[in-house]
């Protein structure tokens, strides 16, 4: 399946995930990263073109990830890629930190996703 151009809203997303994590990441991975110069990168958790209950969530359900946990280069015991087992049993589910990443950041002020786009995230298995 092809992946829908991103918009002008989910590049706000985007970069507002940015933002929040450089000050934030520690809400999501713990006190190991509470420091705002923690490389991060975002991880389209499902990939760009992912759909459920028929509302298109792919380049909503987006986490800030630590650069040692996300980069396909890097080999780290909770890679959430390679690791993924081991990434959940740390951190919780995908689904989970989402959750809390949303529900902080509306509270800072920032523009969420809807909630039609909030509820189907939840109702993944990731």
């Amino acid at each position: 399946m092809a992946s829908k151009q991103v918009n002008a809203k989910q590049k706000q997303w985007m970069k507002d995930i940015t933002e929040w994590a450089q000050h934030n990441l520690y809400v999501l991975y713990g006190d190991d990263y509470n420091d705002s110069y923690i490389p991060i990168q975002r991880h389209h958790v499902l990939g760009r073109s992912a759909k459920q209950n028929k509302v298109s969530i792919g380049h909503w359900f987006i986490l800030p990830v630590p650069f040692e946990l996300h980069d396909p280069n890097v080999n780290h015991e909770f890679h959430v890629g390679h690791c993924k087992n081991s990434f959940t049993d740390k951190y919780g589910n995908q689904r989970d930190l989402f959750a809390d990443m949303y529900v902080t950041m509306r509270a800072q002020g920032y523009e969420v996703p809807s909630e039609d786009v909030l509820n189907a995230i939840m109702d993944t298995r990731a």
